[in-house]
């Protein structure tokens, strides 16, 4: 009979596993900090200024921070099919530090394009971390033990989102929003210095051949998603999820101002919280859910039961409540992730997972490029909550008619619970 490991058991059993993860759960430690301190400077800045519509300071933000996701997502999978991943990995964390080290003494200048800049910088940068991270994961721990990996790395992303929302409050509140991006900083260096010893293998796609043979790296990984059903439909549904999720950033401190008439300083690090606490829990939950229920079936019952989750949250009137399917909506996302990552690990050869996993950020980057693009337009138009409800509406929608469609959500549904996915081998 296998065992299942704890938590504790299996990063000290997994030395090289728990070095990647104590280095990303530090770096998104700093990056939730910093994350929060963006969005509200933006704001603030908008606000002072007179906009008269401050949320299309963030979706411009937001459409800035996407573009070059957006164009460089591909090319990012192939690179990381062909380098040296524990270098990228130390080189990102190391230029993300230096950038988020600029942005207090950017803060000081009168115009905002040097902090747009940056936040242009950065997403470029990370374009490459994910997918060297993901498709790291299974070299460290092995594919029957990427579930266990999956769940950790889930719980622990939202654990450092709670805090870091945590953080944030306490120090916009004592020592202003620069003191965020210097600890943002320190935590990116502190995580590069973690991961210089590091010992991954080699990359597995073959070097040279010129700009074709590189031309043809990238379009591998998005074929090969495509000519899996049960691929296509993870990826179809990630993109959609991004195009009607994406708009909450850039309406939610307008939304708190506007519908809910509160402090959107003060409410909006504590709904994320709440998100973050939820998403513990959904990450802890995720590898039984598989294991119990089959990890496809969860895939598509959470995909079609999110957007009530996205309208029930926008319809209320009480921040309290809010806060509340704040926690269920977390439950939800991180659920989905564990499975989401599995069956990608599972499905996508060795050779090939730096390409799959990098169709992930670009997918999400224009999700919610598209998203911010409505902002941009409908801003001023309609109220931030009348924005959020279509949405809501439009995201149901879609997921019925891509679950009723596509034939990679019948095979997810019949696919048996792997229940070897989470033993120690």
């Amino acid at each position: 009979m296998s065992t299942r490991p704890t938590v504790w058991t299996f990063l000290r059993e997994q030395g090289a596993f728990r070095r990647l993860w104590l280095a990303t759960g530090v770096a998104e430690l700093g990056t939730s900090i910093a994350r929060i301190a963006f969005i509200l400077l933006v704001h603030q800045r908008a606000v002072a200024a007179g906009s008269a519509s401050p949320e299309a300071a963030n979706a411009l933000m937001l459409v800035l921070e996407t573009a070059p996701i957006v164009l460089l997502g591909p090319i990012a999978g192939a690179l990381v099919d062909r380098c040296d991943r524990r270098t990228l990995l130390v080189v990102c964390n190391v230029l993300q530090a230096v950038l988020m080290l600029s942005v207090p003494f950017l803060m000081r200048l009168a115009v905002d394009w040097p902090l747009y800049a940056v936040a242009m910088c950065v997403a470029a940068i990370s374009t490459v971390f994910p997918p060297a991270r993901q498709s790291a994961i299974p070299d460290l721990v092995g594919v029957e033990r990427s579930s266990t990996a999956n769940s950790i790395s889930g719980s622990t992303t939202s654990l450092t989102f709670v805090i870091g929302m945590g953080c944030a409050s306490l120090l916009i509140e004592r020592f202003g929003k620069e003191m965020c991006f210097y600890v943002n900083g320190g935590c990116f260096l502190f995580a590069a210095r973690h991961l210089v010893s590091l010992n991954l293998p080699r990359h597995f796609a073959p070097v040279g051949g010129g700009i074709s043979r590189f031309a043809r790296d990238v379009v591998a990984g998005a074929r090969y998603a495509w000519s899996r059903p049960t691929l296509a439909y993870i990826t179809a549904c990630f993109f959609m999820a991004f195009v009607f999720i994406g708009i909450w950033m850039p309406l939610m401190p307008e939304y708190l101002r506007r519908d809910l008439g509160v402090d959107a300083d003060f409410w909006m690090p504590y709904a994320m919280m709440s998100f973050g606490i939820g998403g513990i829990c959904g990450g802890a939950l995720g590898a039984w859910l598989g294991r119990k229920f089959g990890m496809g079936r969860m895939i598509v019952l959470i995909y079609l039961i999110e957007p009530f989750q996205v309208m029930a949250y926008f319809w209320v009137n009480s921040v309290a409540l809010m806060i509340a399917l704040s926690f269920t909506w977390g439950v939800l996302a991180f659920a989905y992730f564990v499975q989401e990552q599995t069956v990608m690990h599972e499905d996508v050869p060795a050779e090939l997972r730096g390409r799959v996993f990098g169709l992930l950020p670009p997918l999400q980057a224009f999700g919610t490029l598209v998203a911010s693009v409505i902002v941009l337009v409908e801003a001023g138009a309609l109220r931030p909550r009348t924005m959020l409800l279509l949405a809501g509406a439009s995201y149901l929608l879609t997921s019925l008619v891509f679950t009723l469609s596509m034939r990679g959500s019948r095979e997810l549904w019949s696919r048996k619970p792997r229940d070897a996915a989470s033993t120690t081998g």
